[in-house]
């Protein structure tokens, strides 16, 4: 299962280049490294889909990707290095507070976190936004293939800590080579045919 006829719209350097908000939109967070480009990159299964680097915190802008014409995704900048962190960088954190709190179709925001490393601080001054504008959560963990079992328990518990149970009961634990891609393509549908805008 992948997500069909994805087609890369443009990139936005603030908000004046934002697509019209006539679709619902799905935005994808992360922090640097954690993978997020090859995540794009495998539920739309085009590696050039979106772009990775060996240098962490590449992508600068909102990047809005039309999925069949239905709705909309959105790649947002790798934060967690001095250049692209919300501690760090103003711009950045100006950006995303502007964005998640006025983009009327943002119908889900998912949040990607590295199993290994768990909530970073940066990870949970996002969330704390996101929770401030209630808005809905997706949590997915990232590389789980490369966890031990004292990793994996130290994440539920604290996922646990920082989120509600539903959030927790529905977070996906995910491996870029296993099969479970499929239940996130279709959680991701189920997210754009149930949500209201």
């Amino acid at each position: 299962m992948i997500l069909k006829n994805v087609k890369y719209i443009l990139s936005a350097p603030n908000k004046k280049y934002w697509l019209p908000d006539d679709k619902k939109e799905i935005c994808i967070v992360g922090r640097s490294n954690v993978c997020k480009s090859t995540f794009i990159n495998k539920i739309t299964n085009n590696k050039n889909m979106a772009k990775t680097s060996k240098t962490p915190g590449l992508t600068k802008y909102l990047n809005f990707f039309d999925v069949d014409n239905k709705f909309l995704l959105v790649d947002t900048p790798g934060y967690g290095y001095a250049k692209a962190s919300i501690q760090k960088d103003e711009s950045f954190a100006k950006m995303m507070d502007e964005y998640l709190s006025s983009r009327k179709n943002l119908v889900c925001v998912i949040m990607i976190i590295d199993s290994k490393i768990g909530f970073s601080s940066d990870d949970l001054l996002l969330l704390e936004l996101i929770k401030h504008y209630h808005l809905n959560l997706q949590l997915i963990c990232s590389k789980f293939d490369k966890t031990n079992q004292s990793q994996r328990h130290f994440l539920k518990k604290q996922i646990q800590e920082v989120c509600n149970e539903q959030i927790f009961k529905n977070t996906i634990y995910y491996s870029s080579f296993d099969k479970n891609v499929d239940n996130i393509i279709q959680r991701i549908l189920d997210i754009y045919q149930n949500s209201k805008a």
